[in-house]
């Protein structure tokens, strides 16, 4: 197995986590000497085709608006697309394997060509594209698609998982052929995202980062920074929040009229480099998500070297060690919230506490993702 193609209608600039994700997978599996061939969506301003040493990226022309997010008629102009350019590409191209992320609509491609052309294929599953993880947000779609995604998974070698808590659900899901899941994590690129505790500001700073959207629950936060700000001074407190979406105009709005601006500070998407800085100067990252499958911003943080107050999402649940690198909150509770910053604000914080480095060591060798690739070869050799 030496030529391997990656589908994913998402694909940096587009989309969130999975597409970074996928990202990694090409880019490391082509530096341990893969062929690589990845098939993703185009968008205004990209390249059709971009190639380096290994690694081949084609971008399709199907319908895609925006880049944050897409829709399922854009789903399938791009499982359309994808099945008349590989009907021709793979005729004149060797492709020896194929990894599909999410179920729909990667999976519904490589289904496609495994018919057509003999090829096996993995499905890498993100969370949301499995029956019945997102229970809540997902049960509409996935009562539509239940059958289609069972019929995906089941012809496909593997269903690659990111989590425990996933694979549990999973199992359900496959039920006599549960054998084909498998975990393998997202990971961190630990070479850049590295803690210096010199660099921790004097100042008791804390992140927020990720898309301003209902499934991150920000208000929840925003309403715990309004406590907070009763509690400790606005000089010696810094609130960051990194990304942007579209509940952003509310939240400014919450804190102007809460006076909070003086403490709290929207910086928008920002570079790698500004990325570590900020998680490099910072004492505590919250993440009040109601769900999640495996934050690759939390990974970011822990490797750094952060504490982290999160909820008991996915991802997290096996990575936090209570009271050593994080803790766990309840959802949607501002109130439980501020108690347990403020907690962390009169012990932690000041008496200069630092995650253990016996166990940042090794948290950081178990999710760098030259280890992750590895274990993903692995998954997958085992399989053919």
């Amino acid at each position: 197995m030496r030529n391997l193609l990656i589908l994913n209608y998402e694909y940096p600039p587009l989309g969130g986590g999975a597409g970074v994700v996928s990202r990694y997978h090409a880019e490391y599996l082509a530096k341990f000497g893969y062929k690589v061939t990845v098939v993703t969506t185009w968008f205004e301003g990209e390249n059709e085709i971009s190639e380096t040493e290994n690694l081949t990226i084609i971008k399709l022309k199907s319908k895609r608006k925006v880049k944050h997010k897409s829709t399922p008629d854009e789903w399938l102009s791009w499982i359309a697309m994808s099945k008349k350019f590989l009907s021709k590409y793979l005729k004149t191209n060797t492709i020896d394997y194929c990894m599909a992320h999410f179920a729909l609509p990667g999976g519904e491609v490589a289904r496609f060509i495994q018919k057509r052309f003999k090829i096996p294929y993995s499905v890498v599953s993100h969370g949301q594209d499995i029956p019945w993880f997102f229970r809540q947000q997902m049960f509409k779609y996935h009562v539509f698609t239940y059958f289609w995604i069972k019929r995906i998974c089941t012809k496909a070698d593997k269903l690659i998982l990111l989590t425990e808590a996933m694979k549990q659900n999973a199992d359900r899901f496959m039920g006599a052929q549960k054998n084909k899941n498998c975990i393998v994590p997202n990971g961190c690129d630990t070479s850049v995202f590295k803690p210096d505790f010199s660099k921790k500001s004097s100042k008791f700073k804390i992140l927020f980062i990720g898309r301003l959207v209902e499934q991150k629950d920000p208000m929840t936060f925003l309403k715990t920074i309004k406590i907070l700000s009763t509690k400790i001074s606005a000089k010696d407190i810094e609130i960051k929040i990194l990304g942007d979406g579209p509940m952003r105009a509310k939240m400014e709005s919450f804190c102007l009229e809460n006076q909070l601006t003086e403490i709290l500070n929207f910086s928008g998407w920002v570079s790698k480099s500004e990325m570590l800085e900020e998680y490099q100067s910072s004492h505590l990252q919250i993440i009040t998500s109601k769900a999640e499958a495996m934050s690759i911003a939390a990974l970011e943080g822990f490797s750094a070297g952060l504490f982290v107050l999160s909820t008991p999402v996915s991802g997290n649940t096996d990575v936090i060690s209570e009271g050593v690198n994080g803790e766990f909150i309840p959802f949607s509770n501002a109130e439980v919230l501020a108690e347990s910053i403020l907690n962390f604000y009169q012990t932690k914080f000041s008496n200069n506490y630092s995650v253990p480095s016996d166990f940042l060591e090794n948290f950081r060798k178990k999710y760098d993702w030259t280890e992750v690739v590895k274990k993903l070869i692995s998954e997958i050799n085992s399989s053919i």
